[in-house]
């Protein structure tokens, strides 16, 4: 039998159920990310991620990159992007925050940051919108895919070398020869890529009187249906060929040249190897110049920022990129004091990432070419 006071009880405690839910409701929607925001500012003003680090969480990926990847993206984003003028808060709700940044050159956006109930970032709508608009402008880039050496592949043909790099693994490389009273450059390729990527270019330089190695680098992969032998020598000894584990045997090859013609060694990086060649440039006395093809922050803590590299290298150098990289270089070397040879190129075209910007039939590649030529004629 249900009395009178039983219902009311009832009532009342439907009634207090549905207030404090409102209020846990409320409470949520309230959530603050303040110190969180503040973070994020913090690591751009600092170009570093220590400030936000905490509050990242290890399911933060971008797009379907995988999680892996997470930490050198975000070094990236803090360190290369142009100044942060102001980030601030326009609303929050459960799990989320509408943010506006304000960046010089790149202007004022809007998009939201994503968080877990332990208040960690999940997703950053920000660094989602830039990769999706650089991975666009790739795609809308008509490039050449591969090298092709055509006739002068044939007047200048490669010798097979072997040598080994500073903790014994063997470097597999292909030595263009001229003349052993000629000039040496060492040609370094790009992620994922091997010796191959020069097979056009390594001609040209014959012909303008140099003689070149190209060499598979351990951090690389398949390229133009060629292995690369240096990286599967590596993986058969069990070693982790990370970029930057690299440095040794652009170290070892600079040794190699250097003994073997008798002089400096220039030194013609591509991506993520132009940066170490900037980074070897600055002590290692057997190198002459660099030529350095879209360097940039690649390694994480593994390498200092070459924003900081560039004030200490006195070597010769011209770094080039393509025209959507050339801010992100330019800052690197902003409040650097230039040296006597030290240029950046900036195409006039879009130009391309790498050194596959010189590539027979690349649009855009006689410009840089010219540049090349003219840097190698003033270091002579």
């Amino acid at each position: 039998m249900i009395t009178h006071s039983n219902f009311k009880s009832k009532r009342l405690i439907k009634t207090l159920q549905f207030v404090i839910a409102i209020l846990i409701s409320s409470t949520i929607s309230a959530q603050d990310y303040t110190k969180q925001i503040e973070a994020f500012a913090q690591s751009f003003t600092e170009k570093n991620t220590n400030a936000i680090q905490p509050y990242l969480s290890d399911e933060l990926m971008f797009g379907e990159i995988p999680t892996t990847n997470t930490p050198a993206i975000m070094k990236n984003i803090v360190t290369n992007l142009p100044k942060l003028n102001s980030m601030t808060i326009i609303k929050t709700e459960n799990g989320k925050a509408y943010v506006a940044y304000d960046f010089e050159t790149l202007g004022k956006r809007k998009s939201h940051i994503h968080f877990n109930t332990d208040g960690k970032i999940i997703k950053i709508e920000l660094i989602e919108n830039l990769i999706k608009m650089e991975q666009e402008a790739r795609r809308q880039q008509q490039s050449v895919q591969l090298p092709n050496p055509g006739e002068l592949g044939n007047k200048h043909q490669s010798e097979t070398i072997e040598f080994p790099s500073q903790d014994g693994l063997i470097i597999h490389g292909n030595l263009y020869e001229v003349a052993k009273n000629k000039p040496v450059i060492l040609l370094l390729h790009q992620a994922g890529y091997n010796r191959m990527e020069y097979t056009d270019i390594a001609p040209k330089l014959n012909e303008l009187g140099y003689n070149c190695l190209a060499i598979d680098l351990r951090s690389g992969g398949r390229f133009a249906e060629t292995p690369n032998y240096t990286n599967q020598n590596a993986l058969e000894k069990g070693l982790e060929p990370k970029m930057i584990d690299a440095q040794q045997d652009i170290v070892a090859a600079v040794k190699y040249l250097n003994k073997r013609y008798d002089k400096k060694v220039i030194v013609f990086g591509s991506s993520y190897s132009s940066s170490l060649a900037l980074l070897e440039s600055v002590n290692n006395t057997k190198i002459k110049a660099v030529i350095g093809c879209s360097p940039g922050d690649y390694f994480q803590n593994d390498a200092p920022s070459l924003a900081t590299v560039f004030s200490k290298i006195k070597t010769p150098y011209l770094v080039t990129s393509s025209k959507q990289e050339a801010s992100t270089l330019s800052g690197l070397i902003n409040g650097s004091k230039l040296h006597i040879h030290q240029y950046q190129f900036i195409p006039k075209s879009d130009g391309f990432h790498g050194s596959k910007a010189l590539w027979n039939g690349q649009k855009g590649a006689e410009d840089y070419w010219k540049a090349v030529t003219e840097f190698l004629t003033n270091i002579k």
